[in-house]
């Protein structure tokens, strides 16, 4: 029988992106963010969005509509 094995889902992919993007590069803005990965807004925001909830980035606010993504205290 041959084992099964699963392919990362898209979001997970983008998740990884972004992690390895700001341990890279430092903390960025969401638009840092899709500029320097290729990744749409809409997809980066939510990426952000999953990984806040979990601990793994921190949002820090810069202006009243913008945010500092960084790195989070639940990723070592």
């Amino acid at each position: 029988m041959k084992p099964i094995t699963t392919q990362p889902s898209n979001s997970q992919l983008i998740d990884r992106k972004i992690l390895l993007l700001l341990r890279r590069k430092g903390a960025q803005t969401i638009e840092g963010l899709t500029m320097l990965t290729g990744i749409g807004w809409g997809q980066a925001f939510l990426s952000v969005d999953r990984l806040s909830r979990t601990g793994k980035v921190s949002l820090t606010p810069v202006y009243p509509s913008e945010y500092r993504v960084s790195i989070g205290r639940a990723v070592h």
